[in-house]
C-alpha cells in the first residue's frame, strides 16, 4: 500500500516537473531574440567612437595635446599592455582607439603627421587586428 502511494506521488510530481520544464523552455525560446538584441547592443557600445575627453583620459594627455605627446604616450602605454608580456588586448584596443581619436582631432586642428607618426599607427593597427 505504501509503495502504491509513493508511486502515485512520483508520477504526479513528475508530471508537474515536466509541465514546468516545458513552460520554462517555451519562455526561454520567446525571450531569446530579446537577449540576442541585448548582446548586439553591448557589442555596439564597445565599438562606439571615443569622445576626446575619454581619449585624453585614457592616454593621460590634454584634449588639445600635440601629435608628439600623443605619440609618446601611445607608444609607452601600447607596448606596456602587450598581451605577450602579460598585458591586455582590450586595453591595447582602447589605447589605439584613443590615439586615433586624438590624432584625428590634432590633424583637424592643422597639425601635420610625420612619417613616423602615420607609420606607427599603421603598425599598431595591424598588430591589433592580427591579435584578434
Amino acid at each position: 500500500m505504501a509503495s502504491r502511494i509513493i508511486a502515485q506521488i512520483l508520477v504526479v510530481g513528475g508530471g508537474y516537473f515536466v509541465r514546468a520544464f516545458v513552460e520554462a523552455y517555451r519562455q526561454a525560446l520567446q525571450a531569446a531574440p530579446a537577449h540576442a538584441a541585448g548582446a548586439r547592443q553591448a557589442a555596439r557600445s564597445l565599438k562606439h567612437k571615443l569622445t576626446l575627453e575619454e581619449a585624453a583620459e585614457i592616454l593621460s594627455v590634454r584634449k588639445d595635446a600635440g601629435l608628439k605627446d600623443i605619440s609618446e604616450r601611445f607608444e609607452k602605454l601600447y607596448t606596456s599592455n602587450d598581451p605577450s608580456k602579460g598585458g591586455s588586448q582590450y586595453l591595447q584596443y582602447k589605447i589605439l582607439s584613443a590615439r586615433n581619436a586624438l590624432v584625428e582631432s590634432a590633424v583637424e586642428r592643422g597639425e601635420k603627421l610625420s612619417e613616423d607618426q602615420s607609420a606607427g599607427g599603421a603598425d599598431a593597427s595591424s598588430a591589433s587586428n592580427s591579435a584578434r
